[in-house]
């Protein structure tokens, strides 16, 4: 087993893929060691074990609550397909991983981002959710009702338990147009980064540290 980039090999070959809650219920039960893999868009070991694999890839369904403007996603699904689902519903998310094969639960539990100034890490967006502890029991902590238990539990990092299930925010579907520059001077970029940065919805900047520019600015405005 490898990551998706391919430069990290697991310890183990042991991998269970879950089907549902209260067959992976049972299993962690009695199970006395296990982590949890996601996309494994992941470049360091923080996923690794060497006892048992965990996969949710199984579970990846979407439900889509209008009324509350909510969606809830299950484990084992990613941006490549919550986005389209939102979509053809008249829904979008407020921000996006960079990449669609990364799965919405591990992005959230690691605290992932996107860029722009008006915009929260992925992790923001959730409103509830719901994972099973070392005991096998079945948890779900809210926002509104849980407070700073909920705060502390979001960008949990894979220790908190297997996460099962999220509830996101959604708004309502919306176009992006998206301007590229290029070779803009770092010492430019320097003396007006706030003003660059904060210049659009989602600003991003690519360079390969070779020369005294930046590549290339993706600035993304609705």
């Amino acid at each position: 087993l490898k990551n998706w980039a391919g430069n990290l090999t697991y310890s183990t070959n042991k991998l269970y893929e879950a089907t549902s809650v209260t067959e992976l219920q049972n299993f962690v039960k009695k199970t006395s060691r296990l982590k949890v893999l996601g996309s494994r868009h992941c470049f360091s070991d923080i996923a690794d074990s060497t006892k048992q694999l965990v996969s949710l890839s199984g579970m990846n369904q979407a439900y889509l609550d209008e009324q509350n403007r909510t969606v809830s996603v299950d484990a084992g699904m990613n941006y490549g397909q919550l986005s389209p689902y939102l979509h053809q519903r008249g829904f979008a998310l407020l921000n996006l991983a960079s990449l669609p094969h990364i799965s919405v639960v591990g992005a959230c539990a690691t605290a992932t981002h996107g860029s722009g100034f008006g915009l929260g890490n992925l992790a923001t967006s959730v409103v509830a959710m719901e994972f099973i502890t070392a005991k096998g029991e079945l948890v779900t902590l809210e926002k509104d009702k849980d407070g700073d238990k909920f705060n502390g539990a979001v960008v949990h990092l894979g220790g908190l338990g297997v996460v099962t299930k999220l509830v996101l925010d959604v708004r309502s579907t919306f176009n992006i147009q998206q301007y590229v520059y290029e070779n803009l001077p770092i010492t430019r970029l320097a003396d007006h980064f706030e003003d660059i940065m904060g210049s659009a919805y989602s600003v991003s900047l690519f360079t390969n540290w070779q020369s005294d520019y930046i590549q290339e600015i993706w600035v993304k405005a609705k």
